[in-house]
């Protein structure tokens, strides 16, 4: 399996929705990745449209299909794989001092090929 940086990222918004909460909203196109990655806190993905096949650690959590959501913990590499054009995922997390979601890996949305 090769995974490609996709040249076209999907569209996110940055949305604090009070103090000390953080949501990354993103859209993205079926067969594409949110390649691992991980967060210093706790957070919560909420699978708002579409549908996802999710791994923890590289142990497959399953699929779920919105709406759905997914508790990652704390330093807990994890990756999405979208199963529905336009799926929608809304990453919800307590910021950091910095106003920021303290994100330890950044990700990059990746499509698969053969």
């Amino acid at each position: 399996m090769i995974l490609r940086k996709l040249a076209d990222q999907p569209t996110e918004t940055n949305i604090t929705l009070c103090d000390g909460l953080f949501v990354k909203h993103a859209i993205f196109a079926k067969d594409s990745f949110v390649p691992q990655h991980s967060h210093e806190t706790d957070h919560l993905t909420v699978v708002a449209t579409g549908a996802v096949r999710a791994w923890a650690n590289e142990v497959l959590l399953g699929d779920f299909h919105a709406p759905a959501g997914i508790v990652i913990k704390a330093h807990v590499q994890h990756l999405f794989l979208a199963l529905e054009p336009m799926t929608a995922l809304l990453c919800i997390h307590r910021v950091d001092e910095t106003g920021e979601p303290a994100v330890i890996d950044e990700p990059h949305f990746v499509k698969y090929e053969d």
